[in-house]
């Protein structure tokens, strides 16, 4: 009796005990650092404490930190900023990820050749991949310059100019990202039954229409998915900048990580405001997701 309570205790036991070192992964470098960074956006400090400097213990403030960050302009433009970057780089690199898929989501000779080709930048840091079009923008010895002198068309200050700086960041970052979110979206295509099209065909459907009746709203989970990934993403872009544009000209291409970076190592005793900035971005990025996920219900 006790050995086949002990058996049955151990057969629904197994399954959580497989779960403990994905949980003990979870909790020590997401939770946990979750935690500790809500915490220290309470105190004033720098990111070194030591015990024999008194001027560098943690200062208990409170909620001033998030009061210090809303009042603070410079950090209101580069928010404002970075919201400007996510609005116009995700619905641009769904569209084009859309448009990839659907081109390449058929077999044919050399399709996964071309597939890997466009998944590519994908598998590419973004340092380097910042570092490469920065060459193809150069003003005077950059491809892309010479190529349009080619046509007679003059220079594009790409990297030079503010708006066009910002403009080269989108673009550079979706070419980066359009690959691996049209897999995604591939992966989603196949999900949809090829009946529905041949229907769609015995009732003379233009591909136009099956397109919007039938591939676009069963389409819509994945790509709320792939808007979900993409913002996020988006708001943390941080590497390419640095290594494209290093943030200029002037701090037209600063965004979110790269101030809270500065905020953190640059400024002394500002650790707990560069915490109370992640805080916000993380609530930011917590909105985004559910206002994203219960609009694709809404829709569904």
């Amino acid at each position: 009796m006790r050995s086949s309570r002990r058996s049955r205790l151990a057969k629904q036991m197994f399954p959580y005990l497989l779960l403990l070192p994905t949980v003990g992964l979870l909790v020590t470098f997401c939770i946990y650092p979750l935690a500790q960074g809500l915490f220290m956006s309470l105190f004033r400090r720098g990111i070194v404490v030591t015990e024999r400097v008194p001027a560098t213990w943690p200062k208990f403030v409170g909620f001033d930190n998030f009061v210090a960050v809303f009042e603070d302009p410079e950090f209101l433009g580069v928010l404002a900023r970075t919201v400007g970057f996510v609005v116009f780089a995700v619905p641009l690199v769904t569209i084009v990820s859309l448009l990839l898929a659907l081109l390449l989501k058929k077999t044919f000779f050399g399709s996964g050749a071309v597939r890997a080709v466009v998944f590519f930048p994908a598998m590419i840091s973004l340092l380097i991949t910042g570092v490469v079009w920065k060459w193809l923008f150069g003003f005077n010895s950059g491809l892309i310059n010479y190529v349009l002198s080619l046509v007679s068309i003059e220079p594009v200050p790409w990297l030079q100019d503010a708006s066009m700086a910002q403009i080269a960041v989108v673009l550079v970052w979706v070419w980066a990202n359009a690959g691996f979110y049209m897999m995604i979206i591939i992966t989603g295509l196949t999900t949809i039954p090829e009946e529905l099209y041949e229907a769609a065909r015995i009732d003379a459907a233009s591909p136009w229409r099956a397109f919007w009746r039938i591939t676009l709203p069963l389409l819509k989970p994945t790509l709320s998915l792939v808007m979900i990934l993409a913002s996020v993403e988006a708001f943390k872009v941080y590497e390419l900048v640095v290594s494209l544009t290093g943030g200029g000209p002037g701090r037209s291409t600063v965004y979110l990580i790269q101030t809270i970076y500065e905020t953190a190592f640059r400024k002394p005793n500002a650790a707990g405001i560069a915490a109370a900035q992640s805080a916000i971005l993380f609530v930011a990025l917590l909105l985004l997701t559910i206002v994203q996920l219960r609009m694709s219900r809404e829709k569904t």
